[in-house]
């Protein structure tokens, strides 16, 4: 399964390496193309990796169909690499999303309905 997601894959002046997933909010009904990214926060990162294969490999989600590469010894992607860095430290950790079961959606609703005690039925 893939599902487009903006990222990037960097080499820090440390030589290690590191992804980001910018952070995003859904503007449609399509919540693979219908977004809008903020490029200023990522919603997920892995840092200090030994290799861009293994920054590659740290996103356990979906295929987000490709990333932007940017490495330390290119003097034009520093000044991203910099703001990346300082992003790195306001992200969550790193972690794949997970979907939650019917079973425990279901679980989740049942406990929260009874705490309200409003009678329901199913």
């Amino acid at each position: 399964m893939s599902k487009n997601r903006e990222n990037v894959i960097w080499q820090g002046p440390d030589g290690k390496w590191n992804r980001g997933f910018f952070d995003f909010v859904v503007t449609g009904p399509d919540d693979e193309w219908d977004v809008e990214y903020n490029r200023d926060r990522f919603f997920w990162t892995a840092t200090g990796l030994p290799s861009e294969d293994a920054a590659r490999q740290a996103w356990d989600g979906a295929n987000p169909g490709g990333y932007r590469r940017m490495l330390w010894s290119n003097k034009d992607d520093r000044p991203y690499i910099k703001r990346y860095e300082k992003m790195t430290s306001e992200a969550k950790p790193a972690r794949a999303p997970r979907r939650r079961s019917h079973a425990q959606l279901n679980r989740e609703i049942r406990a929260t309905l009874a705490k309200s005690k409003k009678p329901y039925s199913w």
